[in-house]
């Protein structure tokens, strides 16, 4: 079984630690261990260029001084990281309490200056007892607060809406008002996290979205869909082609985050992900 290597293709890629837990990350198996260090080391070999980590604020410091030593010495970005690990689904970011919101922002900054620069994932549940423009004032003011700090620290704050068939219950589950909060905050450091799965999930076509959006994309997260679940690119029925042309067409040449666990949860299955994935950025047939 050869490990296929993703460097050289259509896209810049990054490969998470984990999105259902910290103990599932992306190459679980092709690495030494699941353990970050390992990860770092698995994906820098197979010519990944990021890492994205939902669980860093989670991390104790001295293993996230650690991460960013062996990210530098690899040659590994940060694309991005949860911004609230443990309130992600409450109404947080919409709600009234700003300075719980900055105090996060501003812990997020430090991270992201460790590791010379990220993007912080902003999500927010729903409150049933206000209203929903009220919810997305208050988004926006709390963004527009928060945007200097951001921008002191190199971080960026990353709206992303989510498919209510995917994840019921949060605020942004249509593209938008997700996309309208951003221009409403018309801030840099404050960009809308592009995420082929759930965009393609809403109903939209995803490359006629990609242009519709270009000027506010901060970062791309990608997956297959087929039907209600995500699946490793080239397993689903989304049209890759015209997603890697509109991504190109945009001008879009920052990280492509891998965003799903592999079907196949194994080693072999791991290194097949890779060799399909590399087969599509180089636009040949499966």
């Amino acid at each position: 079984m050869s490990d296929a290597s993703v460097a050289g293709g259509a896209w810049r890629l990054a490969g998470h630690l984990g999105l259902s837990s910290p103990q599932a990350p992306l190459l679980a198996h092709l690495a030494r261990s699941v353990a970050p260090l390992d990860q770092i080391d698995a994906l820098a070999d197979r010519g990944f260029a990021g890492v994205q980590d939902l669980f860093l604020k989670l991390r104790p410091p001295e293993e996230q001084a650690a991460m960013a030593r062996r990210m530098a010495e690899r040659g590994l970005s940060l694309s991005s990281f949860g911004g609230d690990p443990l309130h992600w689904n409450a109404p947080l970011w919409s709600g009234a309490d700003q300075a719980a919101v900055l105090e996060s922002v501003t812990a997020s900054a430090a991270i992201a200056q460790m590791f010379g620069g990220a993007g912080a994932v902003c999500v927010t549940g729903i409150d049933p007892g206000r209203a929903f423009g009220a919810q997305i004032d208050g988004m926006i003011a709390n963004l527009k607060a928060a945007a200097p700090i951001a921008m002191r620290g190199g971080l960026t704050l990353l709206v992303e809406p989510i498919a209510p068939q995917r994840i019921p219950g949060m605020l942004l589950d249509r593209l938008e008002p997700a996309i309208a909060i951003v221009r409403a905050v018309d801030a840099p450091s404050v960009r809308l996290m592009f995420d082929i799965g759930h965009v393609a999930m809403m109903g939209h076509d995803v490359a006629d979205a990609i242009y519709g959006c270009a000027d506010i994309i901060g970062c791309v997260q990608a997956c297959d869909v087929d039907g209600r679940e995500r699946v490793d690119i080239g397993r689903g029925t989304l049209d890759w082609p015209a997603i890697r042309d509109a991504l190109q067409g945009i001008g879009e040449d920052g990280i492509v985050e891998l965003e799903h666990e592999p079907v196949d949860a194994t080693a072999a299955g791991e290194a097949a992900m890779l060799r399909r994935l590399a087969r599509i950025m180089d636009n040949q047939k499966s």
